[in-house]
């Protein structure tokens, strides 16, 4: 039996897992948000996607927070910090609603590009 090709094949695996793993990944750290940013909402008001200069993030919610679809701002903010974006402890406000994160994604470009192209139809 020839051991080259399934030494090969489990290469290939490999390096496809570790793309996969690095298209989108939890945040670690606090980050401090800059004035360049873009929003895109979810359909479900589950998440929410965020663009901060040249990072891209998945802002996802405890529970669904509906008026993110409607409201023409809101505030990310941490323990009172505005433009603060944290693993824990950040919550979205809009004018109806303060919206609890449960968990922020670093995602690519690629995948923001492709949310804000679905979200605009």
């Amino acid at each position: 039996m020839n051991v080259r090709p399934l030494f090969s094949l489990a290469l290939l695996g490999l390096a496809t897992l570790a793309f996969t793993a690095s298209a989108s990944e939890s945040a670690t750290e606090c980050v401090d948000l800059g004035s360049n940013q873009e929003i895109v909402r979810a359909g479900s008001g589950q998440q929410i996607f965020l663009r901060d200069g040249q990072t891209h993030y998945r802002i996802g919610f405890a529970r669904a927070c509906d008026s993110i679809q409607m409201t023409p701002s809101l505030k990310i903010s941490t323990d009172g910090q505005d433009n603060r974006l944290c693993p824990s402890g950040t919550k979205v406000r809009t004018k109806q609603a303060n919206c609890a994160v449960n968990a922020v994604e670093i995602i690519s470009a690629e995948e923001f590009a492709k949310r804000k192209k679905l979200g605009s139809r």
